[in-house]
Order: structure tokens, then sequence, then C-alpha cells
């Protein structure tokens, strides 16, 4: 317990206490009636005006600190607001004089009109730029509205006369495409009256040709026959046939109708050598067929049948009716014989459908030529017809193109005219309006450059003026103006 009484005494002794309280209104005089060690037991000091220095360190201060922009204007503020406190403290006691009515003033008032000139000039300064902003951008549109209007005028005056050139172009281009699409349809009617006669000539040529083909596969059996025999040959036959002394009828028949067929002649030479071979084939034959025999089947096998010459067609007939050049009698005599009898029947036979089908092939050859003359026309028309369309196929892409073009700047005109009448009426009904924003411009601009006495007016009666009356009020004002 000692050392708290030791501990409460030492807090007694140096515990200073700093109490502030304003003087103003019932709550003071309650207070120091319910505690008279505030008067008994205290040191009162009384804060009532400031000086003038002080007036002036504080507002400079505030107004630094709160980096208004005042610039050459700082100090003649702080003055003022010096003045206006001053000001007020003669008022508030013109006011007690007058209408025996107390107005405090204290520091506290200053401090509450420097911290009002800081807002009022704030939202003064930003309500200005505000209205003037919003009023310069109109201008700006309405500038810019006039120039855009002039580009239309002028994009107009342009795209008008290529408008012009190009409904030109496209009456001419359709002229052009007119008479080419007649051209090109009296072409295809041409062209397709050539193809509907190759058409025809071809269908006769292959029915001719089917005739001679017919005619000639009647002789097939005959000639395969005898290319069978003819390969079924052996060269020894031939060999036993050079090697006979006394040949029969047939075999020298047989002899002399093969060496008119390989188209060989006897001479004087040949005659007599063998006995019974009075025209001297046999020894033809045998010099010139017999000693090679594996040639001389090549030579029948390869013969040219389709020109074989009417002498040795009438020679090989009258052989081949001969009674001592039947197939019985062949087959006696050789079985190469056999081969050479049929070979030349087969040969005969094909001689004789060869003259019915001969002209039927050279009307088809005929009728080929005249085809071929006709195709080529037939080509030369067709590839005129693909220039002459493809002709036609640019011009209609062309026109296309010039149509879309005409479309395009139609529309391109007629939504500039639109938007020229539209953005003319906006000017004209505008016109006025530009010259009063104009001039709210520059009021807005002069009253900028006021703000700052203004502000500092309009802080004053807000800090200031609530506790005097309005002849007060009204006078205050005049002072500080």
């Amino acid at each position: 317990m000692n050392m708290f009484t030791g501990y409460l005494a030492r807090v007694k002794k140096n515990i200073h206490m700093i109490i502030a309280m304003s003087p103003l209104g019932e709550i003071f005089r309650s207070r120091i009636r319910k505690f008279p060690s505030l008067v008994n037991c205290c040191t009162i000091d009384w804060f009532s005006e400031w000086p003038e220095e002080a007036l002036l360190g504080v507002g400079r201060g505030q107004v630094t600190a709160a980096d208004l922009d005042l610039g050459k204007f700082l100090e003649p503020c702080v003055e003022m607001f010096k003045n206006i406190h001053q000001s007020v403290e003669r008022k508030s006691q013109e006011f007690l004089d007058q209408l025996r009515r107390r107005n405090y003033v204290t520091p506290t008032s200053f401090l509450e009109l420097l911290n009002m000139y800081k807002v009022i000039l704030f939202e003064k300064r930003r309500d200005n730029e505000v209205q003037k902003n919003r009023l310069l951008k109109g201008l700006q549109v309405l500038e810019e509205a006039g120039v855009e209007i002039a580009k239309l005028k002028i994009h107009i005056d342009k795209m008008t006369p290529e408008l012009e050139v190009t409904k030109k172009e496209v009456e001419k281009t359709m002229q052009i495409l007119s008479k080419d699409k007649a051209e090109a349809d009296q072409e295809k009617e041409i062209v397709a009256k050539d193809e509907a006669e190759a058409t025809q000539q071809e269908a006769e040529a292959e029915v001719l040709k089917g005739e001679a083909e017919l005619e000639l596969s009647k002789a097939t059996p005959l000639l395969e026959e005898a290319t069978r025999v003819l390969k079924e040959l052996k060269k020894d036959d031939f060999y036993v046939i050079s090697s006979i002394k006394k040949p029969t009828p047939a075999v020298v028949l047989g002899m002399e109708i093969s060496c008119h067929m390989m188209g060989l002649k006897a001479t004087k030479q040949n005659v007599g050598k063998v006995d019974g071979d009075t025209n001297g084939y046999f020894d033809l034959a045998r010099g010139n067929l017999l000693n090679n025999p594996g040639a001389f089947m090549q030579k029948m096998i390869d013969f040219k049948k389709d020109a074989i010459p009417e002498t040795t067609v009438k020679r090989v007939n009258a052989i081949l009716l001969s009674e001592d050049f039947t197939l019985e009698k062949v087959k006696s005599a050789s079985q190469a014989l056999v081969a050479i009898h049929k070979w030349v029947s087969a040969m005969m036979s094909y001689h004789e459908l060869l003259k019915i089908v001969g002209p039927k092939r050279e009307k088809v050859a005929e009728m080929n030529a005249k085809l071929a003359i006709v195709r080529a026309s037939l080509a030369e028309k067709r590839k005129k017809l693909r220039e002459v369309e493809e002709k036609i196929d640019s011009l209609e892409r062309m026109y296309r193109e010039k149509v879309e073009l005409e479309a395009t700047l139609q529309a391109q005109i007629s939504d500039c005219l639109i938007k020229l009448d539209r953005a003319g009426k906006i000017i004209s009904g505008l016109e006025g309006e530009k010259t009063r924003w104009t001039a709210t411009v520059e009021r807005l601009e002069k009253e900028y450059g006021l703000l700052i006495g203004n502000s500092l007016v309009g802080a004053g009666m807000v800090a200031y003026s609530g506790a005097f009356t309005a002849q007060f009020r009204t006078e205050l004002e005049a002072e500080w103006r």
C-alpha cells in the first residue's frame, strides 16, 4: 500500500492535463456549474483572436499544401483570408451593439473558411470545365459535320460522272452482248445441222462397213481351214513332190496353180525338162518353191489376198475346174497338194466375196473421206462457237460487274444524299445554338479566371454569414468584393 500511495503522490505531482473547450453555447456554462474545479483548480487560457501573422501563416500553409494552382494570386488570396476573418470580427461587434446578439468568431471559423474555399474552388472549377468541355465538344461536332458535308459534296460530285460513264458502258455492253448472242445462236444452228449430217453419214458408213464385214466373214472358215492345213504340213511333203521324176497331172496342175498364185511365169527353159510338164510349171516350182518349203509355206500364209490380179484369177479358176485337179485326185497324189488346193480355193472364194465387198469398202472409204472433211469443218465451227461463247461469257461477266458497279455507285450516291440532307438539317437547326455555345464558352473561360476571387466570397459567406441577418450579409459581401 505504501508503494501505491507513493505512486499516486508522484502522479498527482507530475501529471498535467490540457482540456480544450469552446465557450460557445449552454454546454460550457453547464460544465462550469457541474465541475467547479475547472475554474478553481485549473489555469484558464482564453484564445479569442489570432494575431495577423498567425492568420497569414495558417492561410498560406493550408493553401500551399492543398496545391490549388493559384499562381500569382497566392499572396492576395492569403491576404484576403485574413481580411475576411477580421471583417467578420468587426461586424460581429456591430451585430452585438445593434441587435444585442453575440456571434463568436474563433480560429475554428478561420479553418472552416480555408477548407470551404478549397471545396468551393475545386467544385466550381470542375463544373466550369464540364460545361465548357461539353459545349466545346458540341462545337467540334458541328465543325466536323461541316467538314463531312463538304467531303460528301465532293464525293457526290466525283461519283456522279462516274455513274454516268458506267451507265453508258452498261448500255454499250448490253448491245454488244445481244449482237454476239444472235451470232452464237446462228453458229449453234449451223453446228447442230452439221452434227446431224455427220451423225447420219457415220451411221450409213457403219452400216456399209457391217455389211462388208458380214460378207467377208463367210470366207473366214475357209481361210482358217486353209491356214490350219498349211501349218500342219511338213517340209518333207514338199521335198517328196520335188523328187518326183514323172509327176501326175494333178501334181503338175498343183505346181502350175502355185506358180500363178505366187506370180511366177514359166519360160522356154522350163518346158520339156520333166515328162508330163507340158508348160514347164513343175520345173519352175521345183526351182523356186519346192527348193525352200518353209519360205513357200510362209508366203502362202502371208499372201496378200486383197490384191489378186484378174488374170491370175482366171487361170487359177480354170485349173480348179479341171477334172485332173479335183480334191479326190489331189488327195491321192500328195497331202501337200490338198493343202494347196484348199488354200487356193479359199483365196478364190475370198476374191469372189471381195468383188461384192469391194464397192462397199470403196463407198465406206469415200464416205469416211467426206466425213473427215465434215468433221474438220465441224471442228472449226465448234472452235469458232467456243470462242464466241467464251466471248459472251466474258461480256456477261463484264456486264454483271458494270451493273454491280452501277448499283453500288447509285447506292453510295443515295446514301450520301440522305446523309447530306440530314446533316444540313442538323447544321441549320443548330446554327443559332452554335452562336450561343460560342458565347457561353467565352463567358465560361472568363468566369474561370474569376473563380479564385468568387470562391473566396462564397467560402466566406458559407463559413461566417450564417448568424447574421440579410443586411449584414449584404454589407459583408460588398466589403469583400
